[in-house]
Parts: structure tokens; C-alpha cells; sequence
């Protein structure tokens, strides 16, 4: 999961699933963004979303990204929720799921087997734990002044449980908290875009700092992203190349002036 500012404030999430088909219901499934295509784009990975930015409509374009748009000629693989319409409203009531996306997939005329000579070029380890790395038991993640993520390890399923809002944040197939084996926050630059809806500007290119989470501690890594179609890779102090823990993850991308905060009993 990739977590970004989008405006007002406020987040949105990235889910990227290795098999879809695997998958549950999905959602609920919101607009595009450019920092969202741009992930996808480095990824290799088809997109889902229900409408977008025309800056993010535009990437799509001049990028070659396949995408599914619950807006747009695929919205018969989307529904609304009848309840979330009336608790939540119509923005957060629609959803997908994995067996409609790959039901369609054979039939989409999208690629779906990588480009020639992609790889993906970060390695996952049985335990991720930083040797050298500090105590790191819970964490706080400002986003904005709306929005702050905290993470606090479970040692018992070595897992960092997710809350957000003060209240656990819960995968709505299973009704159990959403945990993750490894946590990445990194930061950039977040800016204004000046127009109307106060889009935000996330700079994904280039390289700069973050600090890894796994196995209740923390380490300093370097981010590298180096053009549009590039994934993140992440480098450690010494210049070699991080090794996280096989698992799920979670990637918090902040401004350079937001805070991480770690606390310990």
C-alpha cells in the first residue's frame, strides 16, 4: 500500500496486488492522481480508478498506461455500495473486486505479462529486522494536520498493526486490523498546485530520504526513483541495497517538513 497527500489535507491509498485474482472486494476505488499513475507506471501495473485529475488523465495518455476507469468504458466491473452511499456518501461507495478485474483482464487487450526487460529490483529476506537499526515500537506518520498514521508493532505476529482517525484500520473482507511486515516512510517534496481543488504536487523522481521500519526497528535508507517508469529502490548508509522482509508493505511518501515520530515503553 503507497499512501499520498492529494488535497485539503487529506490521503488517499495505493493498493498494488502482485495476483489479483486472489483478491476480495476492492475499494473503495477513487480518482486518479499523476503520484498514483506514476507508482503504477513504475510497477509495470495496471491501473484501477474511477475518474481522475486531467493531469492524471494526461499522464495516463503520454505514459502507454492501461487502466481500468469505473467512470469510463469499464464501469460495468464497478457497483456502489448502497450502504456506504447513505454512512459515507457517493465518493466513497464504489467498489470492484478481484474477480471482476480478472475475469476481464483476458479479454481487455491489455499487456499482462511484463514489458521486455522489466525487473523489479528489490529483494525480500525472511526477517527484514534492521541489525543495526534502533527501537522503533510505535510510530507516527504526520501527513498533514489532518491526517496522522500510526503504526505499532505486534512482536507476537511481527507485524506493525495500522490506526488512523484513533481507531484501527480494518480490512473490510476479513473485519481484522490491516498489519504489515514492513513500514517505508519517504520523504519529498509536497507543494500546492495552485488550481482550484488544491491538488497537491508530489515529486516522485530523483532520490531522498526515509526510514525503514521491520521487527520493531528503524533504519535510515535512501529513496531512488529515477524516471517516470522506475520503481522505488532503496539503498541503506552504506550504499547497499536494502533487504525487506517477505510480506506485505506499507510506503508512506510525506513532505520534507512533516514529522516521524517513534515511541517506546
Amino acid at each position: 500500500i503507497y499512501e499520498y497527500i492529494v488535497e485539503g489535507g487529506i490521503t488517499r491509498m495505493v493498493g498494488i496486488f502482485q495476483d489479483v485474482s486472489q483478491v476480495g472486494t476492492i475499494g473503495t476505488v477513487r480518482s486518479a492522481r499523476p503520484c498514483f499513475v506514476e507508482t503504477a507506471a513504475g510497477l509495470d501495473a495496471i491501473y484501477v480508478h474511477a475518474g481522475g485529475s486531467d493531469e492524471a488523465y494526461r499522464d495516463m495518455e503520454s505514459w502507454g498506461i492501461d487502466h481500468m476507469d469505473g467512470c469510463g468504458a469499464e464501469e460495468d466491473l464497478f457497483w456502489r455500495d448502497a450502504a456506504r452511499m447513505q454512512s459515507a456518501g457517493l465518493e466513497h461507495s464504489m467498489l470492484t473486486s478481484g474477480q471482476n478485474l480478472s475475469t476481464y483482464l483476458p479479454q481487455s487487450g491489455f499487456r499482462l505479462t511484463h514489458k521486455s526487460g522489466y525487473t523489479y529490483p528489490v529483494t525480500f529476506v525472511a526477517d527484514g529486522t534492521p541489525a543495526a537499526g534502533t527501537p522503533a515500537s510505535k510510530v507516527t506518520v504526520q501527513f498533514s494536520h489532518y491526517k496522522t498514521g500510526v503504526f505499532t508493532y505486534d512482536a507476537a505476529k511481527g507485524l506493525y498493526k495500522i490506526e488512523e482517525y484513533d481507531a484501527p484500520y480494518v480490512d473490510g473482507n476479513t473485519s481484522e486490523q490491516v498489519g504489515v511486515t514492513n513500514l517505508l516512510v519517504l520523504k519529498t517534496s509536497v507543494v500546492n498546485s495552485g488550481d482550484g481543488a488544491g491538488h497537491m504536487i508530489v515529486d516522485l523522481k530523483g532520490s531522498g530520504s526515509g526510514t525503514y521500519f521491520c521487527g520493531g526497528k528503524a533504519e535510515e535508507v535512501t529513496w531512488h526513483k529515477n524516471s517516470v517508469s522506475d520503481p522505488f529502490t532503496y539503498t541503506l548508509s552504506s550504499g547497499a541495497s536494502l533487504a525487506m522482509g517477505a510480506g506485505h508493505t506499507y510506503v508512506c511518501v510525506i513532505s520534507k517538513e512533516s514529522s516521524v515520530m517513534t515511541v517506546e515503553p
